[in-house]
């Protein structure tokens, strides 16, 4: 059935996008990450889809996929709303994501949850880069979400997509980066960080040997992260809600815990559970709408994850730009939607 043709297409909605594979890449076997189990994911599912109706959804949508962590969620739960999983669309990768982030944009869905690390973010943006997101971290790196309770996430969306929270009010859009191919008519994005790690294999697609990296382009680098984005937040910090970005160019790394840095290293928190020396290169602050070009060879790594192969002598744009997806405060959202249901609240203080 079409989007047009459905009876409860105008009903308030919320997406839920699960990514299955969240939490089970292969810096579990070299880093201290801990797996994210399917339970894990099944109860925040089931929290989220509570919450939304809760904060207002008539309808919410959740992202099919081969475990049917969806139908799981739902099993024995009694709910006032409607509740729908989608069809899975098969790949098993984050093109699922991508497709269902579309998909819910299409039926009408006002806000998205979703749950993942910095790579599902990424592929939601894709999907639907002005979403209205609840990004909730159920990943390794989760630099762009948040370690939130998926009960209010839920519900801020849902306060969201009904408008008993207002999104100009309640939201901060996000940047974003995009990464243009030279010669290419397809672009790819980034929430976090864009990398060229020397090298054409993309086979696994986490990046665990830091010695092949050697440029990074962050719109986000903060000093309480963790991941290639804490490379440049030791020597040139930048706020997800501050201006532009910032490109460093790396020498050598090492693990050796015993490494006497330099004016020229730093040591920062490449992974859960691991530190290495950074030799740094090259370093400067860059403005909203400025590329900077990464050369092959080597893969770019977009977030995390390695994703278009550069040949020698190829080259891609790399831009920090303002116009990504429309975070939702959850904590402005809950509050909004509480000062709409219960507006005698001031007036009883004192009593």
């Amino acid at each position: 059935m079409n989007a047009a043709d459905r009876p409860d297409v105008d009903l308030p909605a919320v997406g839920i996008v699960a990514n299955p594979m969240a939490g089970k890449d292969v810096r579990r076997l070299t880093s201290g990450a801990t797996p994210i189990s399917d339970a894990v994911k099944i109860g925040a599912i089931r929290r989220a889809v509570v919450g939304a109706i809760e904060g207002g959804a008539e309808r919410v949508l959740i992202s099919g996929d081969r475990a049917r962590l969806g139908e799981r969620a739902l099993a024995g739960l009694e709910l006032a709303g409607s509740v729908e999983v989608a069809e899975p669309h098969g790949w098993h990768t984050g093109r699922d994501s991508r497709l269902a982030a579309a998909q819910f944009r299409d039926m009408g869905a006002g806000a998205i949850v979703a749950l993942g690390g910095d790579g599902t973010q990424r592929d939601v943006a894709t999907g639907w880069r002005a979403a209205p997101l609840v990004p909730l971290a159920v990943g390794t790196n989760n630099v762009f979400p948040f370690q939130l309770e998926a009960t209010v996430a839920g519900f801020a969306a849902g306060a969201v997509a009904s408008g008993h929270a207002d999104t100009a009010e309640v939201t901060t859009q996000a940047k974003i980066i995009d990464v243009t191919v030279e010669g290419s008519r397809s672009a790819e994005v980034a929430l976090v960080d864009v990398c060229l790690v020397r090298g054409a294999f993309v086979g696994a697609r986490a990046i665990w040997d830091l010695a092949s990296v050697s440029e990074i382009v962050a719109a986000i680098a903060e000093p309480d992260s963790v991941g290639l984005s804490a490379i440049a937040a030791a020597v040139a910090p930048v706020g997800r809600n501050e201006a532009g970005g910032v490109h460093v160019r790396l020498g050598c790394a090492s693990s050796n815990a015993r490494y006497v840095p330099s004016d020229r290293h730093i040591r920062a928190a490449v992974m859960p559970g691991s530190y290495a020396d950074i030799d740094i290169e090259h370093c400067e602050q860059l403005h909203f709408g400025r590329p900077v070009t990464l050369s092959g060879p080597g893969v770019l790594t977009l977030d995390g994850e390695r994703e278009i192969v550069l040949g020698r002598g190829e080259g891609a744009d790399v831009t920090v730009n303002p116009d990504g997806p429309y975070v939702i405060d959850v904590g402005a959202a809950v509050a909004a939607a509480q000062r709409q249901r219960y507006p005698f609240g001031p007036a009883v203080a004192g009593r």
